[in-house]
């Protein structure tokens, strides 16, 4: 996967969990642990994401990861 790729995957995803955000009350996404270790590409994506603080994962110690869209997500989503 080029760098392209992955940055257009990541934009994705934060544009997902910012609308998840809003249709859902502020909610948080929950995804398998195993699901996204099966796909690298997500989990590249997954965790840029987290390490530029655009999300965070609230899942630790579970099998899931509980994605937030952080305000810094939100900036970054509404200034694109």
């Amino acid at each position: 996967m080029t760098n392209e790729q992955e940055n257009k995957l990541s934009d994705m995803l934060l544009q997902s969990l910012y609308d998840y955000h809003f249709a859902n009350d502020g909610g948080s996404y929950h995804l398998p642990k195993a699901m996204v270790e099966a796909e690298p590409s997500s989990k590249i994506a997954i965790d840029y994401l987290i390490e530029q603080d655009y999300a965070v994962d609230n899942g630790q110690g579970t099998d899931n990861l509980v994605l937030s869209i952080t305000p810094q997500g939100m900036d970054y989503i509404k200034n694109k």
